[in-house]
């Protein structure tokens, strides 16, 4: 994952968002990440609410980024539990 690090461990769930043109890589500055921490997952009053709301989050901005054909022409979403 583009931001990961060692200091990441209380990381639960990363959904990252990466778009590009091909052929070539990924535009490192439409790349984003929508984390959910292991500390936000334990104190939340709706675990379903909260995944759901995030992975909302992540969907739109990927959408985002398909309706701008004119600068990319590919974008991918990756889940990751940890």
């Amino acid at each position: 994952m583009a931001g990961m690090n060692q200091t990441d461990q209380r990381v639960k769930v990363i959904v990252e968002v990466v778009a590009g043109r091909v052929p070539g890589k990924p535009i490192l500055e439409r790349t984003r990440q929508f984390v959910i921490t292991f500390e936000e997952w334990v104190d939340a009053d709706d675990q379903a609410n909260l995944l759901a709301n995030r992975n909302g989050e992540a969907c739109g901005y990927a959408q985002y980024l398909m309706m701008q054909p004119d600068r990319l022409n590919w974008v991918r979403v990756d889940w990751i539990w940890l």
